[in-house]
């Protein structure tokens, strides 16, 4: 082994440039931080791979290991009970909105057009009065003529 490996001197790359009336230096990024960390950085990359790669799945089933088997018991009758319980509540939103819409198509928007109607029919008797004519008497006959 060289004592270039042991002591961890590397050898600096022709297209290193340092500004020699600064501290500041000027490269890039990639080549610098491949100057200074060395091999330490590829095995924390490797490392953080790993974590990336685990699914969530993979992870909720290494929690099987960790938390005892009543809890787990536990924890999915809850989450049972909580499916069921939402899932009969839409069902009975369901067939609510079903009734409530029928009946305002059968029986509410029908009587709407009467009420509609009524109302015109006593809008047009409010006009006959306003004219001096009462609904159902002819235009020649006047009160008091014989």
């Amino acid at each position: 082994m060289s004592f270039a490996k042991t002591s961890g001197i590397r050898e600096i790359p022709d297209d290193y440039v340092s500004d020699s009336d600064s501290n500041y230096i000027t490269e890039d990024e990639s080549v610098v931080s491949g100057l200074f960390d060395g091999e330490d950085d590829e095995e924390e990359d490797y490392e953080d791979d790993e974590i990336i790669d685990e699914t969530l799945s993979e992870r909720i089933a290494a929690l099987k290991d960790v938390i005892p088997a009543h809890h787990r018991n536990s924890i999915y009758n809850f989450s049972r009970r909580v499916y069921d319980l939402g899932s009969t509540g839409m069902q009975l939103a369901g067939k609510l909105t079903w009734v409530l819409t029928t009946s305002a198509l059968l029986v509410v928007f029908p009587l709407a057009l009467e009420t509609d109607r009524e109302q015109m029919l006593v809008q047009w008797e409010k006009e006959q009065k306003m004219l001096g004519q009462q609904p159902g008497e002819g235009a020649g006959s006047q009160p008091g003529t014989l």
